[in-house]
């Protein structure tokens, strides 16, 4: 590991941030990936994670267009699905899906003891197998939980500065 290749796992929320406009956090997360990468990150995410960011993607995706249009028609409905792969497949081509096994199950469950939510566990344990340096989320049961270097979008922004610095 180097420095200034860091390994970052970029949990769900972030991706989801990064592809929605109307999110606060799209920007630092936008920014953060960008910056990531120029930096000679690697990045990383839990391979569960695609499903919900797909999942969040199609529901915050119909709700905008129900907003603005007051339904999902047929070609509505098509043209969010295609909107929603492409925003997968940019996130496969832009980072590293991080398999997982019977283990990471393992672990997970044991770190219920110390943190009740599952699907951060599985995170956690994803973190471990992918040799992550660094945790990005906005996550904060999440940040408090970690025993990882958890850090918001902006707070990763600031270290890579850091580390351009030196």
């Amino acid at each position: 590991m180097s420095r200034n290749h860091p390994r970052l796992v970029i949990d769900t929320c972030i991706w989801v941030d990064s592809y929605c406009p109307s999110h606060v956090g799209c920007e630092p997360a936008r920014e953060l990936i960008e910056r990531a990468r120029a930096k000679g990150a690697t990045l990383l995410y839990p391979v569960h994670c695609i499903k919900d960011v797909q999942y969040v993607l199609m529901h915050e995706f119909r709700r905008i267009a129900r907003q603005e249009q007051g339904g999902v028609d047929e070609a509505t409905g098509a043209a969010i699905r295609e909107g929603v792969l492409a925003c997968l497949r940019n996130m496969a081509d832009l980072a590293h899906a991080i398999g997982g096994d019977a283990s990471d199950v393992w672990l997970a469950l044991k770190y219920l003891n110390v943190h009740p939510d599952l699907e951060d566990n599985l995170v956690l344990s994803a973190c471990r197998r992918g040799n992550a340096n660094f945790l990005v989320t906005s996550d904060r049961k999440l940040i408090e939980a970690a025993d990882i270097a958890a850090k918001t979008p902006q707070q990763m922004l600031a270290i890579l500065e850091l580390d351009e610095r030196s």
